[in-house]
């Protein structure tokens, strides 16, 4: 094992870089900031021009270039800074410890992993000198939430030959992957003494009904026909509030829904159908997060290149799909064909034990430098 990734690694781990979702105030160990300044520093040493644009107080993106022939142009290397909280984990969330072939730590598979093998493979073809092409490694803020970083980056004119994302998908190129649509869905009623509830109108009852009735439009996404590698889409009721106490009528209750979309499916035709629900028991809806499905051919430059780089450091495997949504439909809508592949075991992104198998990265941070030496 390279003890150099391995380093970087668990550096970069010991940042807390949480994504603070809807806060309205960025507590301490939230933000990209510190691990996008010391990720430039790491590059900026190794002799790469190095940007970081601070999207918002303590929300920073940073692109890197390598320079290589002009007559090419360049490959895009993508990894997000950011990772879900650090609540409820049952390891120490930034202790970075290393057992049994393991990282553990929050952020070790989602995406650090990703992020130190990029960013050690450009360290090391920028030593040699050795890019086919020039290289663009973004790390970008906000994936966790809401895609500002990516959609600023191509907002801004980004422009590349292909493009890889880092993601945990157990070093296997994913082709296609889920889109998600989430809104916040509100009923409103009037408070009133418990003791008289005719006095009032309770706003849980209604939500009640809209639930039930979400649960089968659940049921019957799952018996639709399936997409090849994504299988069907799906529906989940993920948080529910309403009420003041217990001896209140309910004023408001409001649920939180999740929508998983396959490609072809769209944002806006699953809100109309959420609308339509929602509006025959009195509900508002108001989208708060969308995210677009991805699919690309299996010929595509990226994902034949992303084969033959595994091929060559003994990782040979075929393309798959994955049910979560990444940064690679923002790129290939920008015109950059795109693949997803990186180093971590998907089940444990997120989980209270997170963790990444270091041989996985190292075998990414070699799959990633065979691409920037010979693509």
């Amino acid at each position: 094992m390279d003890p150099d990734l391995v380093s970087l690694l668990r550096e970069f781990v010991s940042i807390p870089s949480m994504n603070p979702y809807r806060a309205d105030h960025l507590a301490e160990g939230y933000g990209e900031k510190r691990l996008a300044r010391r990720v430039a520093t790491v590059l900026e040493d190794a002799g790469l021009r190095v940007q970081v644009t601070e999207l918002e107080p303590g929300r920073c993106n940073l692109l890197a270039t390598l320079p290589g022939p002009s007559d090419r142009k360049p490959l895009l290397f993508v990894a997000h800074l950011d990772t879900v909280p650090a609540d409820n984990m049952t390891i120490a969330p930034f202790a970075a410890e290393v057992r049994e072939g393991y990282l553990y730590g929050r952020g070790a598979c989602d995406n650090k992993g990703s992020l130190a093998a990029m960013v050690h493979a450009l360290r090391r073809v920028a030593a040699a000198k050795a890019n086919a092409s020039p290289i663009l490694l973004a790390a970008t803020a906000d994936e966790e939430c809401g895609y500002a970083g990516i959609r600023a980056l191509v907002a801004g004119g980004l422009e590349a030959r292909a493009a890889f994302v880092g993601e945990p998908t157990a070093l296997r190129p994913v082709v296609a992957h889920k889109g998600v649509v989430r809104w916040t869905i509100t009923t409103r009623g009037k408070s009133a003494h418990a003791a008289q509830p005719t006095a009032g109108a309770n706003a849980i009852y209604p939500m009640a009904r809209l639930v039930a009735e979400l649960e089968s439009l659940g049921r019957d996404l799952l018996r639709r026909p399936p997409h090849p590698l994504l299988g069907t889409a799906s529906l989940n009721v993920g948080t529910i509030r309403g009420g003041h106490s217990v001896n209140t009528v309910a004023d408001h209750c409001v649920v939180e829904l999740d929508w998983r979309l396959l490609p072809g499916e769209s944002a806006e035709s699953a809100e109309t159908t959420v609308a339509e629900l929602a509006a025959r028991h009195g509900a508002t809806i108001e989208r708060f997060f969308t995210a677009r499905p991805f699919e690309i051919a299996e010929d595509a430059e990226p994902v034949v290149l992303a084969l033959r780089a595994l091929e060559a450091v003994g990782r040979g495997t075929r393309p798959t799909g994955a049910p979560y949504a990444t940064e690679a439909p923002e790129i290939l809508a920008a015109g950059i064909p795109v693949i997803v592949v990186g180093p971590g075991d998907p089940a444990k992104a997120h989980a209270a034990d997170e963790c990444v198998e270091l041989a996985q990265v190292e075998a990414a941070a070699e799959a990633y430098e065979w691409l920037m030496r010979k693509a």
